[in-house]
């Protein structure tokens, strides 16, 4: 394994050597494609952008240190003012490291909210764009736009922060649980802000709102939130977070001869999910989550150059359908 990584590197500096030593600009273009996860965003939710490089300058393309080498990625975002859209401080995406062969094709999965301050509700509209020491000009993807909303409330509740150290303290901390809806078409879905007078600790995309169909909410002796949603007349959503947002139970519950439900204690504060059986995705309903990667996924995926597949639904994180096109 550390001879194979020795030759992957030496190959790497040469191909970086035999770029310095062609010291000529590329008259030929990088293609730049970018896709969102979605159009419509709760504020403070991370939003992502799937930025798709295709190399059609007919040499290879690496980005690094030297200044010969350099090269960028970067986003132009504006306001529905036509105001740019500021990153955070300091803050810069690093691609130190990307190399492009000869028509290749590289996909990057980029939070913007990371970079940019996207806090404030609004619409949006962004590009992305390449450039680099070795083309004669920048090269930028298509516009896409979307829109930053607060959602309409339709539950909130303040609760004091546990202490279990037993101390005496002179003030007790809380923090609110809202859940709210937002409007996507093909329709509405439900979102968990977990929020004080400084920060937000979360927003988590809880599922989709089916017809009428009532949620459940109970908060337990510590403090947690405990939510069931109906899916469907038949299947029913089971999640459970702390104060911070962590998931504590993320499970799928059918009627049976029973109705699945939640149980609080009256004595204890204890929450429990009471009848029905427990589902299982993809054999009684199809699973909202299937083809969805996680956050540390996407991070493997853009250091490895693996472009990530584009999932069939809004999982854990939906890079968008025909990411890159």
């Amino acid at each position: 394994m550390r001879n194979s990584c020795l030759t992957r590197l030496g190959v790497l500096i040469g191909i970086g050597v035999l770029i310095l030593a062609a010291a000529p600009r590329a008259a030929a273009s990088v293609s730049v494609g970018l896709t969102l996860n979605r159009s419509v965003y709760m504020q403070y939710e991370t939003i992502y952008a799937c930025i798709t490089l295709r190399n059609d300058s007919g040499r290879a393309l690496v980005f690094g240190k030297d200044p010969r080498l350099q090269g960028f990625v970067l986003f132009d975002i504006r306001d529905s003012r036509g105001r740019s859209v500021p990153k955070f401080g300091d803050a810069e995406i690093s691609v130190t490291g990307l190399v492009l062969g000869p028509g290749e094709v590289k996909r990057m999965v980029i939070p913007l909210t990371k970079y940019y301050e996207l806090d404030r509700p609004d619409d949006y509209v962004v590009h992305g764009f390449v450039s680099h020491n070795l083309l004669d000009h920048e090269y930028r993807s298509i516009d896409r736009m979307f829109r930053v909303e607060t959602g309409v409330p339709v539950w909130q509740r303040t609760v004091g922060m546990p202490d279990l150290s037993g101390a005496p303290a002179p003030t007790t901390k809380s923090r609110t649980y809202s859940l709210r809806t937002l409007n996507e078409s093909p329709g509405r879905f439900y979102y968990l802000v977990i929020e004080d007078d400084r920060s937000v600790y979360g927003v988590m995309r809880l599922g989709h709102i089916y017809g009428q169909e009532r949620f459940q909410i109970e908060i337990d002796m510590l403090s947690r939130i405990h939510v069931l949603i109906p899916m469907s007349p038949k299947i029913y959503h089971y999640l459970s977070f702390s104060l911070d947002g962590t998931n504590t139970n993320n499970s799928y519950w059918k009627v049976t001869n029973t109705i699945p439900m939640l149980y609080r204690d009256p004595a204890t504060g204890v929450v429990t999910r009471i009848g029905g059986e427990e589902a299982k995705p993809g054999i009684d309903f199809r699973d909202p989550v299937a083809g969805g990667i996680t956050a540390s996924q996407i991070g493997e995926l853009n250091e490895s150059g693996t472009a990530p597949a584009p999932p069939r639904n809004s999982g854990l994180v939906d890079i968008g359908k025909g990411a890159g096109k």
